[in-house]
């Protein structure tokens, strides 16, 4: 995961109110996919959850 521009590649879709970029070989990956922040002993971050093959 990157914080940057999209590229003419990418597929752009707004989902909850922010702007999201992916690129175009992945977006198959991705379908189901859902992004949340957990707090956890280890510290806090961005987690993918739904897909155990893919991240």
């Amino acid at each position: 995961m990157a914080l940057d521009e999209p590229q003419e590649t990418d597929k752009v879709e707004e989902l909850n109110g922010i702007r999201v970029s992916f690129d175009e070989r992945i977006v198959t990956h991705t379908q189901d996919l859902i992004v949340d922040f957990q707090q956890t002993d280890e510290g806090a971050g961005l987690v993918f959850l739904g897909q155990e093959d893919c991240c």
